[in-house]
């Protein structure tokens, strides 16, 4: 009898669990073929397992952690650089040193254990850039032999990380430069970058230089692919960048595929009405123009009321305009904490994952740094996006005045294209989605690797 591969999927958050899950069950008639997922005790692994279409005793799941704590709250002020009088800053840097260096080898032990036990094949990535537990497993992998493969489940841009100003280590670009920064630079010069008055660091400089003496860290970390073996995205901006950023060298294990998710929005795609006329039945809402809004994770540091207050704005002004709103919620999200929202007529939450239900869109609407853009682009889609830093506050007037004209504005150019009462309808994926159904499929590179 032919032995099972394995396929170690390392998911470090929700977002990576959600994409992981659709992998599997691109393989689930596969009996050859083993997944088991490592991820962090703080992702919500029964809230991506009740969306998805996989029988619980199939699903493997390791807990890298015990915790399910991200620490202390840190505000944005918290990453820009404070200097301490020479005494404080010397005990934090040896305390700060010998807390990474400690973490850094309990971390080394339990991949190298989850390892042995497992014995993979291929290891796949969420990202090989983060500094968080996927590291101890490059590490081990490229030791033992094992490919490693960053999927393609979501976009990430080095603009999207500068302009979040609670990512990196921030200091002014004129001032003085810590010691600990200025190691880094040397040891790792991909590390540094400068953005108008700032000077911005992609990790704290102590726990950068740790890692690096430990090879742990990234060479360039602001992109995917100085790490992996294979690194595939979905987003041709995403591909140019990591070139741009790169060089051509990094082509030959760089490609361009279709996303994890892709084959069930196809699939979708073909069977629209019937979504459609799946949704009516469930929750029993006018589908004959169906808006749903999309809303992404909240970041640990957004307020929680502000982040409620705002999603209340943006569903009543979909239903000033449209009969009913289907509300998907990102994997992490609290459904209870946003039940809430179906207090107004028409207002339905999705217990469906987005993927499998997008292709039955007329209107979506989502925040425009979103991986959601990318089907939205792929099926032609009318959309309307906000800001989704303006997340961080509460909309005033003027904010809610604007979101509500993008909608008016979309409204009247659907109304103007419809002729003779017709409905309107998405593409039919010529242009980009036609280009993206001719991409090779992630799935069958992966299984050309086994």
């Amino acid at each position: 009898m032919e032995s099972k591969k394995t396929i170690l999927m390392i998911a470090n958050s929700d977002t990576a669990m959600n994409g992981f899950l659709a992998l599997q069950e691109c393989f689930e008639n596969m009996k050859n073929i083993r997944c088991i997922t490592v991820c962090h005790k703080r992702v919500h692994v029964e809230n991506a397992i009740k969306r998805c279409d996989i029988p619980r005793e199939r699903i493997s799941v390791i807990y890298f952690d015990s915790q399910k704590s991200r620490g202390a709250k840190r505000n944005q002020e918290d990453y820009q650089y404070k200097p301490d009088i020479m005494p404080v800053a010397v005990c934090k840097a040896l305390l700060n040193v010998i807390k990474m260096v400690l973490g850094n080898l309990d971390g080394m032990g339990k991949a190298y254990r989850i390892i042995k036990e497992t014995n993979p094949s291929v290891i796949l990535l969420y990202a090989d850039n983060r500094a968080e537990f996927e590291k101890y497993f490059i590490f081990w992998a490229k030791r033992k032999q094992i490919k490693t493969v960053v999927a393609p489940i979501c976009f990430s841009s080095v603009e999207g990380v500068l302009d979040n100003p609670t990512n990196g280590f921030r200091l002014d670009a004129g001032s003085g430069l810590p010691l600990s920064a200025k190691i880094i630079r040397r040891l790792v010069p991909g590390q540094e970058r400068i953005v108008g008055t700032q000077r911005i660091f992609y990790k704290q400089p102590f726990a950068a230089i740790v890692d690096c003496i430990m090879h742990l860290s990234a060479p360039y970390p602001w992109v995917q692919g100085s790490l992996a073996d294979i690194v595939c995205t979905s987003y041709q901006a995403e591909y140019e960048e990591i070139v741009r950023e790169l060089g051509d060298g990094v082509k030959e294990k760089l490609f361009l595929t279709d996303s994890i998710e892709d084959d069930v929005i196809f699939q979708g795609y073909k069977n629209r009405d019937g979504i459609k006329r799946y949704l009516s039945d469930k929750y029993d809402v006018d589908t004959e123009t169906v808006a749903i809004v999309a809303f992404s994770e909240r970041n640990e540091r957004i307020s929680r009321d502000n982040d409620l207050y705002d999603k209340d704005i943006i569903v009543r002004s979909i239903l000033k305009y449209y009969p009913s709103v289907f509300i998907s919620l990102h994997p992490r999200s609290n459904v209870e904490e946003n039940r809430f929202l179906e207090q107004y007529e028409g207002s339905c939450i999705l217990e469906e994952p987005l993927r499998k239900v997008i292709a039955a869109a007329d209107v979506i609407v989502y925040g425009d740094v979103s991986s959601v853009g990318r089907w939205v682009e792929m099926l032609g889609i009318k959309h309307v996006t906000w800001t989704s830093y303006s997340m961080w506050e509460k909309w005033s007037t003027d904010m809610t005045e604007e979101f509500q004209d993008r909608i008016v504005k979309m409204k009247k150019e659907q109304e103007a294209v419809s002729l003779n009462g017709e409905t309107v309808k998405i593409s039919s994926l010529e242009g980009n989605g036609k280009q993206d159904l001719q991409r090779p499929r992630f799935a069958d590179l992966l299984l050309n690797l086994l």
